[in-house]
């Protein structure tokens, strides 16, 4: 399987026992299944080399009015691991930096992504990681305690110093917000109209899909509610092929259908049978279309290159979702504007909502 296409395998939930979500299966020991070729993200641990990944800043669609254009910053560190990356998010947390993702460019090196933009510029970040509980209750347990803390999750984590997998969760000091979370059947044991009424039922509850998760022996999908009044809607599309699209034109073009009735590109998803589906989310707080970017990616180009690129489309309101391929080998990156919020199940929440 191509490593930068969006779609959800067994094999990074094998791999990692952890979250398989939106990108290319296992590879290099990370934990949100990146490996592969290039141009993608790593994961939370920083030790993975490669894959697809998205979820970067912004989250300038909400309200009631029309939102000022929000605008952003990326930066990249040398990637750390372990002790040594949780101390760098938090040191960059207090800084109004949100983690993002570990990144390999140009084939091989490896850097820590963060963002900041003008919607969060009041917010204080602080990083906490649990380690993981063996079963699907410990684990909702667990973040439930979190949660009422006020720490959103943001993905499984390999710390790197020791075996075992961690949940590491975010907090915004400048947010008063609390969190729980509940489980239901993971998509891949599911058919797409099945997936989509158990996706609205739970929107309709103000709980979001986080994606699919495994602990100790259990595999389920993933929810999480904030203390909001926020809802959310599902449009689940069965697709051929991987699930990238056979173009980028045709991927264009949905995503620009969905785009304009608000929806936010979550991925393609396993479903019962192999079967895939692209899921798009819209969130009651989403105010106008969501508007994409999708532009050709060169998956040689250094870091410098790919940070400048993510920077020139920040500072036009449009922030990283992540990096895909489509079925006809293309790669690409898509970058997203004016959404409520963004995030990806392949890496989480970048500021929490």
């Amino acid at each position: 399987m191509n490593a930068l296409a969006m779609t959800r395998r067994a094999a990074a939930l094998a791999l990692t026992a952890c979250l398989a979500a939106c990108g290319g299966g296992g590879g290099g020991g990370d934990v949100f299944g990146g490996g592969g070729n290039g141009g993608g993200g790593g994961g939370v641990d920083g030790g993975g080399n490669g894959g697809g990944n998205g979820g970067g800043g912004g989250g300038n669609g909400g309200g009631g009015t029309t939102p000022a254009q929000v605008t952003g910053q990326y930066i990249a560190q040398p990637a750390a691991s372990g002790a040594a990356l949780l101390a760098a998010m938090n040191d960059q947390g207090s800084r109004g930096y949100a983690y993002l993702s570990a990144m390999v460019t140009g084939g091989s090196a490896q850097n820590d992504f963060y963002v900041t933009d003008t919607a969060h510029s009041n917010s204080r970040l602080t990083y906490e990681t649990v380690a993981q509980a063996e079963s699907g209750d410990g684990l909702v347990a667990q973040l439930n305690q979190q949660g009422a803390r006020g720490f959103v999750f943001k993905g499984p984590y390999m710390s790197g110093d020791g075996p075992g997998i961690s949940l590491l969760t975010v907090r915004d000091a400048a947010r008063g917000a609390t969190y729980s979370y509940e489980r239901q059947a993971i998509s891949g044991s599911l058919g797409s109209d099945a997936f989509q009424a158990q996706l609205n039922a739970e929107g309709a509850r103000g709980f979001r899909l986080v994606g699919p998760i495994g602990a100790g022996q259990d595999s389920f999908n993933l929810y999480a509610k904030d203390s909001s009044a926020t809802t959310y809607s599902y449009t689940v599309i069965p697709v051929s092929g991987s699930g990238g699209m056979a173009s980028g034109d045709a991927l264009r073009q949905r995503l620009n259908e969905q785009g304009a009735q608000g929806g936010f590109y979550l991925g393609a998803f396993s479903l019962q049978g192999g079967a895939i589906a692209q899921v798009f989310e819209k969130s009651s707080a989403q105010n106008g279309p969501v508007e994409y970017d999708l532009s050709a990616v060169n998956l040689q180009q250094t870091t410098d290159q790919k940070l400048a690129a993510m920077n020139q489309r920040a500072a036009q309101g449009f922030f990283f979702v992540s990096d895909l391929s489509t079925d006809d080998s293309s790669s690409y990156t898509l970058s997203a504007r004016n959404a409520a919020s963004l995030r990806s199940p392949l890496v989480g929440v970048t500021f929490p909502n």
